[in-house]
């Protein structure tokens, strides 16, 4: 039996190789080319156990050579403590923990590496597209921000001109704030800024309509998915990016502390102490899903006096993660027994679910126009 941990990086990855009856160890190091993987495959045998290190690179990396092994393990980079927390840190040092700690799992039986799931290639897509879409929507709100309130100077206030927020993402005032003080250098910035802004905002609805083009292997998750009120197709898009399959997933309370929204609690003797939401997991549903909770609320009579007689004695953000976990965990159920919501209003599910099969069926005929 042959444990190997490797620290990868984007051009080479170093290996630490142990068996399962020496203590000696061995260490090489590969550069990440058809040479170099040559000779890395060269080493491998049927009965390896691998552990690497969760990184942008390592899915593409570990699908390259995981039929080749007997376990591959992707290691969650937060549970690593012992890597990140040490002294020291070389390529080879970093490898010779991971194979002693991949020795000592296999060996023992007792887990103490949690795997990371190895996400499809369709999934991966999504998770790139939402990558570059958060990357569009945080340089929208600088812009935006630049032009009303927050960067130094602030442009239009400095001038005195009393421009809400509201008014500034309103597509329709911009004509008016392109007008201003025509001979001066505000008037120059804020028109710059603006076509930034513009470009960057035409740019975000043809990534959207990408993600959804995207999406459609997964057309039976969304049709489950958008039965509840204030759950577009892309907000279902982005939760399956992030789940990838609801069956990984042990109980409800593991499900919404994956997606950010249940805070660690704390036990102390008497005392009991609740801490902020778990790092560990993803966030994009949650962001997304934050941004809809109102919907959520004025679709349910009940979850709406929960909501305020909560708001009377807590603080709207606790109350607020509180309803988005309430919200993931019948996300949670819907998904595992493959259920519409309860509250469905078959009307209008239909009619989200027609549009974006219509989008798929005009970007099918384009491509075959093509």
């Amino acid at each position: 039996m042959q444990f190997i941990g490797i620290d990868l990086h984007t051009n080479k990855f170093t290996c630490c190789y142990r068996d399962e009856r020496s203590a000696d160890k061995r260490t090489e190091t590969f550069d990440l080319t058809e040479a170099g993987l040559a000779a890395f495959y060269g080493t491998l045998t049927a009965d390896t156990h691998v552990l690497v290190e969760a990184t942008i690179t390592t899915f593409s990396f570990v699908r390259l050579f995981k039929d080749r092994v007997k376990e591959v393990i992707i290691a969650n980079t937060y549970e690593l403590k012992q890597i990140s927390l040490a002294r020291t840190n070389t390529d080879k040092l970093d490898a010779d923990k991971l194979c002693r700690l991949i020795k000592m799992q296999v060996l023992s039986g007792e887990q103490t590496a949690c795997p990371v799931t190895l996400a499809s290639p369709e999934i991966q897509e999504l998770r790139s597209l939402f990558s570059t879409y958060r990357l569009y929507k945080k340089q929208n709100a600088q812009l935006k921000n630049r032009i009303h309130r927050t960067f130094s100077p602030p442009l239009l206030k400095e001038q005195l001109y009393g421009f809400t927020q509201e008014e500034i993402f309103d597509k329709r005032s911009r004509a008016k704030i392109r007008g201003l003080s025509p001979e001066t250098a505000l008037n120059f910035q804020v028109n710059q800024l603006l076509d930034r802004l513009e470009r960057d905002e035409a740019d975000v609805e043809v990534l959207k309509e990408q993600v959804l083009i995207h999406a459609a292997p997964f057309m039976r998750e969304i049709g489950i998915l958008t039965s509840m009120k204030g759950i577009s197709v892309f907000i279902a898009i982005a939760i399956i990016a992030d789940v990838i399959e609801v069956s990984r997933f042990k109980n409800s309370k593991h499900f919404t502390s994956y997606l950010r929204s249940a805070p660690k609690v704390s036990n102390s003797n008497t005392s009991t102490s609740i801490r902020g939401t778990n790092k560990q997991g993803r966030k994009l549903a949650a962001t997304l899903l934050t941004q809809s909770l109102n919907h959520v609320l004025n679709s349910s009579l009940k979850l709406r006096r929960w909501y305020d007689r909560l708001c009377e004695y807590k603080k709207a953000g606790l109350v607020r993660t509180g309803l988005r976990r309430r919200v993931l965990a019948e996300i949670y159920q819907m998904l595992k027994k493959g259920e519409y919501h309860y509250a469905r209003d078959a009307k209008m599910h239909e009619a989200k679910m027609a549009a974006y099969t219509k989008l798929l069926k005009s970007q099918t005929f384009l491509q075959k126009s093509a």
